[in-house]
C-alpha cells in the first residue's frame, strides 16, 4: 500500500476507533471499551463546565479508565447516553497520531493521541473536555 492509502487507512480506523468508544459507552459494553485504550493510557475528562458540583477526572491505566467509566455509567437508567462525534482532525505520523472531534451539537471536544499496536490503533493519550452549559436548577 503507498504513504497515501496506508495514511487513508490509519484516519479510516482511528475515527472508528472513536466510534467503538461512543458506542462501549453507549451501551455499557465495558469489556469492549477496553480495546479502545492501550495498556498505559491516561485519560483526562474535563466535567466542571457541567456545573453538577463534579471535579475534573484524572485516570491511569486502561483498566482504571474502564472500571471509572462502568462506576460512573453502569447504574444509569435508559436511555443512557447517546454520542455522536464530528468534524475529526486526525494527523498520521507512523505508528503515532493526533486526532481532535467535536461531541454534536458543540457539547465537548475530544483530544485523543493514538499509538499503533498488533492489535491496531488504541488510544494513547485521551481528553474529553466538556462544552454544555452549567445546569441551572429548577424554579
Amino acid at each position: 500500500m503507498d504513504d497515501r492509502a496506508q495514511t487513508l487507512a490509519d484516519k479510516a480506523e482511528i475515527v472508528e476507533l472513536m466510534t467503538r468508544y461512543c458506542f462501549a459507552v453507549d451501551f455499557r459494553e465495558f469489556d469492549e471499551l477496553r480495546d479502545v485504550f492501550a495498556t498505559d493510557a491516561d485519560a483526562t475528562y474535563v466535567l466542571t463546565p457541567l456545573g453538577l458540583g463534579l471535579e475534573d477526572v484524572h485516570l491511569s491505566g486502561a483498566d482504571a479508565i474502564v472500571e471509572w467509566l462502568s462506576s460512573v455509567l453502569g447504574n444509569l437508567g435508559e436511555p443512557g447516553p447517546r454520542h455522536a462525534m464530528t468534524n475529526f482532525l486526525i494527523e498520521v505520523h507512523g505508528d503515532h497520531a493526533h486526532s481532535r472531534n467535536y461531541l454534536a451539537g458543540g457539547g465537548g471536544l475530544y483530544t485523543v493521541d493514538h499509538v499503533r499496536t498488533p492489535n491496531g490503533w488504541r488510544a494513547a493519550r485521551f481528553e474529553m473536555r466538556n462544552f454544555a452549559r452549567p445546569a441551572t436548577p429548577p424554579g
